[in-house]
């Protein structure tokens, strides 16, 4: 009898790419998991030059080695199996780490590095218990412990038998921020429905009953002793007695919103709490330090080891969180201080570069032939790819060797090494300058800002509340609840003018929004009637238009602005001069309308007076939003979200993003002269026109005074 399953990949899959390539993250197991006998099946394939004798992939658990294997899989998926020796595995959090080696079968020049690649199977790779293990009594471990499903998405099946009344919402979506919070999956997946579905409980997936127990007594098999006469939250069983249900009743809906205060205590913690590590653990390990200037963290804190490569590119990375008033793109570096060596054989031309977000920030040259040593060797790395969040930063050595030329058989398979990272390098983080800007949807995805540091509750508007409403505000508020580290208190409102100055989110399909919120925030205020694909316009219409626009084109694009167009092309290019940067005041911000393959957009500003900090989520319709917003949580897209609009089209998984033309600055939490003065910094830097202008005021006024006093003072005859 096949046994029970838990899927240990917390993605689609996990690519290995390069020579060296390592992943660690972290799973949880109940106790009855962890003493049970188990055994790992990990399902891999890779590039076919790949050379299966010189590559390896490694798994360890709990920093032992459970397994190795030969890369040999250039054909199809190759399954391998793994007995767990007894005791490894613990309740609670155990540590997970695949390190692949990897070398070419037949070239031996840089380029040829970026050919090798190994990809492990998500669905089939995961932890076998044997049938009759017990599931978890305890909600909260029935939470922890329910891991990703075959495609890496975490199910939450929320059963409400009433689905409406505005009074249920706010603990509705409380519930599902904690329960987002509580799992610590990257991808959180909610669904809202009346009854019990016909799959309870499976790998990754979990049902959820709330409310009263007059209504949920038609619907759960076993209630709870207790639920007619006060709040409940406990673990029952559902109808085929082996799988978990979660219920939340009491005799009313305040006992139903106290049960689940009660069950999310662990995980709700005041706004003015700062954080020291974002929980990113579930999915890459170790989670992410904030730093907030100042700090100087060693590699083995950052979860790099020491390692010794005997290849010809070597890449490592770590993540580090910065705050959502982080304001020093355009001036700040940080620096790493690398403990390193190269062997006699690496060449000039090597070079060492590190990568902020993907984007190049360093690079250094290796100058000295015969070998060296690095004892905090400084390299500079520019800010300016720094985001509120999660930053994932990566160190490349490129090494270069004579021998590479040659590439006899064989030499791909050495074991001499080029290279040695010590864990004792340090990254160091300077004092920045920190300032709140709006619209910035990039704090909004990477740390809740503002909705995560506020006192008073969010208003919530929804104009209609049903399962797909539901299930996309579940979505997007779990999302948002996971990476601040806590649920965000919310007040739905049942009016838009009902919000008055508040932050306030506003969440329906475009027909359900009010023109005025969409006007506010610069979007097009006909939005329903223009989300239409193209081809449904007039003919005549659409033809007419496009030859006037035509026309006005031809007219405005004379000589002299064709000029100034490939004049700020070439700033751009080889000066790095943004639109942004080469203007005296902010630009108009121009009004946005999606392009008819979006299905999703997100959009920020300032509300109605400038008070308060307004967002927007909507889609054509209730059944898009729900759809497209279980794709936009999926960390893979929720990472790029940026901007004052982003959109998103489910068809082709694109996002578009339109930046903001007139940034509005928040009061600074830390009100120093220092940080003002790091503030004047990058905005001058982030201004050059300005910047150039108050140089050149300054430096008249010093002429004018000099020239005052030396008439007063000088020498007269």
């Amino acid at each position: 009898m096949e046994g029970q399953r838990r899927y240990l990949i917390p993605s689609e899959s996990v690519a290995l790419s390069g020579e060296y390539s390592r992943r660690a993250w972290s799973f949880y197991l109940t106790s009855e998991q962890a003493k049970a006998s188990s055994s790992l099946h990990l399902a891999y394939q890779n590039a076919i030059v790949v050379a299966p004798e010189a590559s390896t992939l490694s798994l360890f658990i709990n920093n032992r080695r459970v397994g190795e294997e030969k890369i040999s899989a250039p054909t199809g998926v190759r399954s391998v199996r793994w007995v767990i020796p007894a005791g490894l595995l613990r309740p609670g959090s155990n540590d997970i780490e695949l390190l692949a080696n990897q070398r070419h079968r037949t070239d031996c020049d840089i380029r040829s590095t970026y050919d090798l690649w190994t990809e492990i199977d998500s669905a089939e790779t995961y932890l076998q218990f044997a049938p009759d293990i017990a599931s978890a009594n305890s909600a909260v471990e029935a939470v922890n412990a329910l891991g990703a499903d075959a495609e890496g998405l975490t199910h939450f099946q929320m059963v409400v038998p009433s689905i409406g009344p505005i009074e249920e919402l706010s603990p509705l979506l409380k519930l599902s921020q904690g329960l987002s919070v509580m799992s610590g999956m990257p991808n959180p997946q909610f669904s809202f429905q009346q009854g019990l579905p016909q799959q309870v409980a499976t790998p990754g997936r979990l049902t959820i009953a709330i409310g009263t127990a007059a209504k949920l007594q038609t619907v759960v098999p076993a209630m709870p002793p207790g639920a007619e006469t006060g709040p409940v939250s406990a673990v029952t069983r559902a109808a085929d007695g082996k799988s978990s249900l979660l219920v939340f009743t009491g005799p009313t809906w305040a006992a139903v919103s106290s049960a689940i205060d009660a069950f999310l205590a662990p995980v709700t913690r005041p706004p003015s709490l700062r954080r020291d590590s974002m929980s990113n653990e579930r999915w890459v390990r170790p989670n992410a330090p904030f730093v907030f200037g100042g700090e100087r963290l060693s590699f083995a804190q950052l979860g790099i080891p020491t390692s010794e490569f005997a290849g010809r590119r070597f890449r490592v990375g770590f993540d580090v969180a910065v705050p959502s008033d982080f304001y020093a793109g355009a001036y700040g570096e940080a620096t790493l201080y690398l403990d390193a060596a190269y062997g006699a054989s690496v060449a000039a031309g090597s070079h060492i570069d590190v990568y902020v977000n993907g984007n190049i920030a360093s690079t250094v040259p290796v100058t000295e032939e015969g070998g060296g040593i690095l004892r905090q060797s400084p390299i500079r790395i520019t800010m300016r790819h720094l985001r509120p969040g999660i930053n994932h930063i990566e160190l490349e050595a490129i090494l270069l060797s004579k021998a590479d030329s040659a590439c006899v058989p064989g030499s791909n398979a050495s074991a001499d090494a080029r290279f040695a990272l010590f864990d004792t390098s340090t990254f160091h983080m300077p004092d920045y300058a920190r300032i709140g800007q709006t619209p910035n949807l990039s704090a909004l995805s990477g740390t809740g800002f503002p909705y995560s540091r506020q006192q008073a509750s969010t208003a919530l508007f929804m104009d209609r509340i049903d399962a797909d409403m539901l299930s996309a505000a579940a979505n997007f508020f779990g999302k948002t609840a996971q990476i601040s580290g806590a649920p965000i208190p919310i007040e739905p409102v049942s009016a838009a003018n009902a919000v008055g100055g508040r932050n306030a989110i506003y969440i329906g399909s475009a027909g359900q929004l009010p023109t005025n919120v969409l006007s506010q925030l610069n979007l097009d205020p006909d939005l329903a009637a223009g989300w239409t694909p193209a081809n449904a316009e007039d003919p005549a219409e659409g033809a007419g238009t496009a030859s006037m626009e035509a026309w006005r084109n031809r007219l405005q694009g004379g000589y002299i602005s064709q000029s100034a167009a490939t004049f700020q092309e070439w700033l751009q290019a080889k000066l790095d001069f943004s639109e942004g940067a080469l203007r005296f005041l902010p630009g108009k911000e121009v009004v946005f309308r999606p392009d008819e393959d979006d299905d999703l957009l997100l959009a920020q500003g300032t509300g109605v007076n400038g008070a308060g900090i307004w967002t927007v989520l909507t889609a054509p319709n209730s059944q898009e939003l729900r759809l497209s917003t279980s794709k936009l949580v999926q960390d893979s897209i929720w990472q790029q979200i940026e901007g004052r609009v982003f959109s998103y089209a489910r068809a082709t998984n694109e996002v578009s993003v339109q930046e903001a033309r007139m940034l509005s600055f928040l009061p600074p939490i830390n009100r120093t002269l220092q940080n003002y003065r790091l503030i004047a910094a990058n905005w001058l830097s982030s201004n050059l026109l300005s910047y150039a202008l108050a140089i050149v005021l300054a430096s008249c006024l010093l002429g004018a005074t000099t020239a005052t006093l030396l008439r007063w003072l000088g020498r007269r005859r």
